[in-house]
């Protein structure tokens, strides 16, 4: 029986359908027994379970647009009794990535592991010849430091890309006030389409959550009510705050890490992100406790909209 499972959202036209075999592969290679467990508003190209053995997929409504959702159908088909929710864009680095996460866990939910961003994605893997195989066993040793932005070199390695800064200023609300780096992106076009005020990012996932699956039942896994990108994350982290201790792995854990494929992010400028953002300030004006009982009393993670 696996340990943890991966549980991996996909809808739309997400670029993270094309890394998801290496993203999957990833976390499979792990030196914890994994399952990932996809599930994607419509098909996707090949079959992906009989390629990479330890992956199932679910194919939930094609009109779901939240990943949130996604997730919650996705750790109601766990086998496992640890969920870690995360994307289709994200891999591990280092083979003992999830063993360490579990060493340091204890009690506690962990989130937001230190991030390392690839222009580029999987085709600037693919270009330096770096092999997958290899690449997933990287450790990112102190030669790379806090860096954020970064590019594959032969053997493999990760090197620093060039004229990032990091900033810092106090996100969240609330418990969740943390002081976060933020981080310019070296070079301000890498992705024309992107909306200004995202060109300044945080290197952490802050989507990524490892935690006990009854813990996030209980709790009521991510509210349905959310669509397209933004904000859903924002809300599962200010439920479970009020409930168990949560470790932010970018802070306390800041020689774990993983690599972030990067793509063009044309979705993050739609009109659901305001009316997402609109959502989020009137669940918090309620508090945690009313936040848990509305997703608990609306079917909780076992419930799309």
């Amino acid at each position: 029986m696996p340990e943890v499972t991966i549980a991996i959202p996909l809808y739309g036209d997400h670029r993270g359908r094309a890394c998801l075999a290496t993203v999957a592969g990833a976390w499979l290679a792990q030196d914890v027994p994994c399952e990932v467990v996809i599930a994607t508003a419509g098909d996707l190209a090949g079959d992906l379970a009989a390629v990479l053995p330890g992956v199932r997929v679910i194919r939930a409504d094609p009109g779901i647009r939240s990943a949130g959702v996604l997730r919650n159908i996705a750790a109601a088909a766990a086998r496992s009794p640890l969920l870690c929710l995360t994307d289709a864009d994200v891999l591990p680095l280092g083979r003992d990535y999830l063993r360490r996460c579990l060493d340091l866990a204890g009690d506690a939910a962990l989130a937001q592991p230190w991030m390392y961003r690839l222009p580029g994605g999987v085709e600037a893997l693919a270009r330096t010849g770096t092999v997958l195989a290899e690449a997933v066993g990287m450790r990112v040793t102190a030669t790379v430091g806090r860096s954020c932005y970064v590019r594959a070199a032969p053997g493999p390695a990760l090197v620093p890309d060039t004229g990032e800064r990091l900033e810092w200023e106090v996100l969240g609300v609330g418990a969740l006030q943390v002081p976060t780096p933020m981080v310019w992106p070296p070079r301000a076009a890498y992705d024309p389409g992107l909306p200004k005020y995202m060109q300044r990012q945080a290197p952490f996932h802050w989507g990524q959550l490892l935690l006990p699956a009854d813990r996030f039942a209980e709790i009521g896994g991510y509210c349905a009510a959310y669509a397209g990108w933004g904000c859903e994350d924002d809300d599962l982290l200010v439920k479970l705050v009020s409930r168990a201790p949560l470790i932010r792995l970018w802070h306390t854990g800041a020689s774990l890490a993983c690599l972030h494929l990067e793509h063009p992010r044309h979705y993050v400028a739609g009109p659901e992100r305001p009316a997402n953002e609109d959502r989020l300030r009137q669940r918090l004006a309620a508090g945690p406790a009313a936040m848990i009982e509305e997703d608990l009393r609306s079917g909780g993670r076992f419930r799309t909209p």
